[in-house]
């Protein structure tokens, strides 16, 4: 696969937020503000650590933003740093040696949408639709279907192929792409991908970032923090009553089905969340029917959660103040396209000492769910439609799938490490 990179333009945040905001008034405005640092920008670098000691949700949106940039920026040979060979290994396919020093090219995948447990179908090259694959999908409004990679820290390579623990500053990413047009570049983090492995680039191989996970441990932090980004244009907030100017905007979801929001009336044929199901087990259509889309928990965070108001005040704050700057930026400036992206929230534990499985313990965005990756569980595992604000279920977050047990076995969090060497 070979790279480029892209500019773009700025979009507001949605409104839930203030909604939240205005049910607890009593608040001082200042807990819902969280600082962007323009050196992020200027002076782009990898934090090894959660800001100020990871006392309050502002620092973690704070790491995952300055890391996400520093991602992003690109090098002095014109890569962006989260295709750097020398720090990240593409992960090449179950069964497949992703540590061979010639497994140095991106590879997109169909993979399937989130389940309890991860099988060589989660996988599947699109020109390699003969393998085993029978999990959902999803088609942007455009028929086409949504494409995936994982990377990982190349240090996972040197690693004893039984360790229970990975350490510090291990990370793995996981990116969705969407296919686009020309004309679209500037407003996307973009790739081309031989995808059909013809030796070429055809016209309909070019890809724009739609979403972006990005899963880094640090000394304080052995359960990894998960961050998620995605682009502005994706979805509507199922919850929110649309705005009409923005129906047409979206990339998942149709202007008929937008404007349904938030209440779905009975017989509009608008299933929102119903991830595809492929004819055949061993098939999926690389065009299909578009599936419609919509984010159940804005920013990961239903009422009731901890700090649910603090956590949508702080999250949205930072991405303002961040859009703001990268719109600011001249176009030649290869951040200039983060004005279209958005962090989507993050989950971590408080006692590090204690199993994901304590809810109670959860930190930051409890609902988190990127609507291009985690459609179909935003409502937990029983693929559920949405239809209404009305008696909503707790969705399926980053832990219910990569349990944590505690620092010594920290390593079985991660999907992918069993799997990198190809055995």
């Amino acid at each position: 696969m070979k790279y480029l990179n892209s500019t773009s333009t700025f979009i507001a945040a949605s409104s839930l937020m203030a909604t939240m905001m205005a049910s607890t008034a009593q608040a001082a405005p200042t807990e819902f503000d969280c600082a962007a640092n323009a050196d992020w920008i200027y002076n782009p670098t990898l934090p090894a650590e959660i800001p100020g000691g990871g006392k309050n949700l502002c620092q973690f949106y704070q790491y995952s933003w300055q890391s996400f940039i520093a991602l992003m920026n690109t090098n002095d040979s014109g890569v962006r740093e989260y295709r750097n060979s020398n720090m990240f290994s593409s992960f090449q396919g179950t069964g497949k040696n992703s540590c061979a020093s010639d497994a140095t090219q991106p590879l997109l995948f169909v993979r399937a949408l989130k389940d309890p447990m991860t099988t060589a179908a989660d996988f599947t090259r699109p020109n390699e639709m003969n393998q085993a694959f029978g999990n959902s999908v999803i088609y942007d409004q455009n028929h086409n279907i949504v494409l995936y990679e994982a990377l990982f820290s190349k240090a996972m390579c040197d690693l004893p192929k039984d360790s229970k623990t990975l350490p510090a500053g291990t990370t793995e990413i996981k990116a969705s792409w969407r296919t686009i047009t020309e004309s679209e570049k500037a407003d996307y983090i973009w790739i081309q991908s031989d995808t059909n492995d013809n030796g070429k680039f055809d016209n309909n191989e070019l890809f724009g970032m739609v979403g972006f996970h990005l899963v880094k441990s640090t000394p304080t932090h052995p359960e990894f923090i998960w961050a998620t980004f995605e682009h502005r244009n994706n979805a509507p907030n199922c919850q929110d009553i649309p705005i009409p100017e923005d129906t047409n905007r979206w990339s998942f979801t149709s202007a008929t089905c937008a404007a349904e929001l938030p209440r779905v009336n009975e017989g509009s044929g608008c299933q929102f969340n119903d991830a595809e199901q492929p004819a055949k087990p061993d098939d999926s259509p690389l065009t299909g029917p578009p599936t419609e889309i919509c984010q159940v928990y804005q920013y990961g965070t239903k009422p009731g959660d901890n700090q649910a108001a603090k956590n949508l005040g702080n999250i949205s704050s930072i991405n303002q103040q961040l859009g703001a700057m990268f719109a600011k930026l001249p176009a030649k400036n290869t951040l200039s396209v983060l004005q279209n992206y958005q962090v989507v929230g993050a989950i971590w534990e408080n006692d590090v000492s204690q199993p994901s499985s304590d809810e109670s313990n959860l930190r930051g965005s409890i609902q988190l769910a990127n609507v291009t990756m985690e459609t179909n569980v935003q409502e937990g595992f029983g693929a559920e439609i949405y239809v209404s604000p009305d008696n909503l279920k707790p969705a399926a977050h980053c832990f219910d799938c990569h349990g944590y047990d505690g620092p010594s076995t920290n390593a079985k969090v991660s999907h992918i490490f069993s799997k990198i060497h190809g055995q």
